[in-house]
């Protein structure tokens, strides 16, 4: 019974590492995607917070009975190790870890377009005018930041790329 209870327990830790793995390794920034990758990875993003908490209260039920069976830490490590691996996939679930590699810019400083020596003529931009104000947003910058909050002509926007 022992032995049912922990292989139990780590299939429940390896399922939850690998149902909220699959989309962090499907869906890269820097990397060639499909889309049918993109599909699972999104399928699954949607269950994940869910299904890790229900993993997560089953793996606590199987740790719960499986505790008074382990008589020394040899055995209690790997339990307890696994349980946390329940937790912390019930955690990420629950986390954009895009938001932590892109930060938007902060506060988005502009100047004249004659006086930008960082920006080459045949850079691209992306553009937007609101209530006959402009700005060009040099697409080298928001490959890396992904976003700008900023507000054009009064009106709130979202600049992304």
């Amino acid at each position: 019974m022992k032995r049912l209870l922990a292989m139990v327990l780590g299939l429940l830790a390896c399922g939850s590492l690998v149902w909220v793995a699959i989309p962090v390794v499907l869906i890269r920034p820097f990397a060639a995607q499909t889309s049918a990758g993109l599909q699972v990875a999104y399928a699954l993003r949607t269950r994940a917070g869910t299904l890790t908490l229900l993993l997560l209260v089953a793996g606590v039920t199987v740790a719960a009975f499986l505790w008074p069976r382990l008589w020394s830490w040899k055995g209690r490590v790997p339990a307890c190790l696994a349980v946390a691996a329940l937790a912390g996939c019930a955690w990420l679930a629950r986390q954009n870890h895009f938001e932590w590699m892109f930060h938007p810019l902060p506060g988005p400083a502009f100047i004249e377009a004659g006086l930008a020596k960082h920006v080459a003529d045949d850079d691209l931009v992306l553009g937007v005018v609101s209530a006959g104000e402009g700005r060009a947003y040099p697409v080298r910058a928001l490959a890396y930041h992904h976003v700008v909050n900023d507000d054009v002509g009064g009106v709130p926007i979202v600049a992304t790329y």
